[in-house]
């Protein structure tokens, strides 16, 4: 297949004026210019599109915070074929630079009512260094498509689009770029920065899977670049807006551990017990690994606090974590011997883990929709003494893990589920049959204590509700959950169960 490209590059030089004020500029010089047409080849298949536009930025003399526009239009150029455009940009970035060139991406295909535009400012000086603080105007409402920073020799994806040349109309882009240096510029002159555009045909219009398994980023970011592909991952909008595989029987299967996982979602804002928060991979074991007291101890005692749990321990420091054999104690101060030495965690699987603060608010009642869940399990409200946060790796679902899942029916939709409370779902059976957590014969444990006893948890009921009358001595079904890697990648596989996603770091 053809690929068409165009080279920018951007020089910025130093001029010394007056009393020696020091100023930094950008010399724009192109490669290409003109218009070049029939930008990808002509199949069968797939027809073909026409790329046309100005492919030299005018801003000459570009001073610190001045924005340019790169317009181009994108049209059929056939009588028939279907498929997706793609356009690129890749950027050689030097590390002075940082994250000072902000880029975006609008389109319209009514650029008369909806286009973007610069309100040009006067330049000014501060601090014996020269801006010109321009500001972008928008008039009507392009659709943003993209937003993000420069980044060096990394392929960014600005626009996938589904055309059928039958139907498609001409759209006007608007690449924005803004060099956005507000500070010190001594150590971004005499240095250059290029940016490298790409329009591409792909030649079929791909799946999900074969979207994420194209993509060579973190597997979290591919999952969001091609969410729209896939009916069965939809935003939860909460606070964090995680992306979530909702409905009875989704393709979120991961190979993990050697076995069978599922993907919960890609979770926003996880914290890695440093203070960084990334966007990762949520997966939980798809069988259970038995069934356990949620905290016992050989004295007798229990509490429903997960830092000191017999739980925790046993996922995070004992057999399972360790691979090996070891005694439980399950409600009883007598010992069981547990066997891991088959289905704990492997040396391998260890490295695709990274430490997560775990939330562990309580709630103080049943009578709680999802939405009020999720805000419980990170708040502050707990039993006196708890915890509110642990740091570590292995943990369990949270209740709003389970609400967020359901697809709902023709009955009762998934937004009437999520309004109702979750004690009462077993009035509802769209809401929990259409729901892949949900265990159809057991009861099973989740991570969320009650705020106002000292031994009772939030369980998950066979009946498809949830209640807080699990006392943390009983024996209920245990499911661990963990965070990926961020850096981890999918490199095949369709998410079913025959063919689960496969991973590397």
């Amino acid at each position: 297949m053809n690929k068409k490209v165009v080279v920018l590059i951007i020089i910025i030089c130093t001029l010394v004026v007056g009393i020696g004020v020091s100023l930094a500029y950008f010399a724009v010089n192109n490669q290409n210019d003109g218009n070049e047409a029939n930008l990808n080849v002509t199949t069968e298949q797939l027809g073909s599109i026409l790329w046309t536009g100005t492919k030299v930025f005018t801003s000459y003399d570009l001073l610190p915070g001045q924005i340019g526009i790169q317009e181009f239009t994108i049209e059929k150029n056939s009588d028939n074929g279907i498929g997706i455009y793609e356009i690129d940009l890749a950027g050689v970035l030097p590390s002075e630079f940082g994250t000072d060139i902000e880029i975006s991406l609008y389109k319209t295909t009514d650029p008369i009512s909806n286009n973007v535009t610069v309100n040009v400012a006067d330049p000014t000086l501060e601090n014996e260094q020269l801006y010109q603080e321009d500001s972008l105007n928008i008039t009507g409402s392009p659709e943003l498509v993209y937003e993000g920073t420069l980044t060096n020799n990394a392929q960014i994806i600005l626009e996938q689009a589904d055309f059928d040349v039958t139907t498609l109309e001409k759209t006007t882009y608007y690449l924005v770029y803004h060099y956005k240096n507000n500070g010190n510029q001594d150590n971004q002159q005499g240095l250059a920065f290029s940016g490298t555009i790409g329009v591409r045909i792909i030649n079929e219009k791909m799946s999900f899977s074969d979207a994420l398994a194209l993509c060579d980023d973190p597997a979290a970011n591919c999952m969001i670049k091609n969410a729209e592909k896939s009916e069965e991952l939809v935003y939860d909008e909460t606070v964090d807006n995680n992306l979530r595989y909702i409905g009875a029987a989704p393709n979120n299967y991961v190979l993990f551990n050697n076995e069978l996982w599922r993907i919960i979602g890609v979770m926003n804002n996880i914290e890695d017990g440093n203070g960084n928060k990334e966007t990762r991979l949520k997966i939980i074991r798809n069988e259970p690994i038995g069934n356990y007291s949620w905290d016992y101890n050989s004295d007798g005692t229990y509490d429903n606090d997960w830092t000191t749990s017999t739980l925790m321990n046993l996922l995070n420091n004992g057999a399972y974590y360790n691979r090996t054999t070891g005694i439980y104690y399950n409600m009883s101060t007598s010992a069981t011997t547990v066997d891991f030495t088959t289905n704990g965690l492997t040396e391998e699987a260890k490295t695709m883990l990274e430490n997560t603060v775990w939330h562990l608010g309580g709630v103080g009642s049943n009578s709680n929709p999802t939405t009020t869940f999720y805000t419980s399990e990170r708040g502050s409200l707990v039993y006196s003494g708890r915890p509110t946060e642990w740091t570590g790796q292995i943990g369990l679902m949270y209740p709003s893990d389970y609400g967020y899942a359901t697809g709902g029916g023709d009955i009762t939709n998934r937004l009437t589920c999520l309004s109702y409370n979750l004690s009462t779902w077993d009035r509802y059976s769209d809401c929990y049959t259409n729901n892949w957590i949900h265990n159809r014969s057991q009861y099973l444990w989740t991570l969320t204590p009650t705020n106002h006893m000292d031994s009772n948890l939030f369980i998950i009921y066979y009946t498809g509700n949830v209640n807080y009358e699990g006392n943390s001595s009983y024996v209920h079904i245990v499911y661990p959950a963990t965070y990926l890697s961020s850096n981890i990648k999918i490199t095949s596989g369709t998410g079913s169960a025959s063919d689960p996603f496969e991973l590397s770091l």
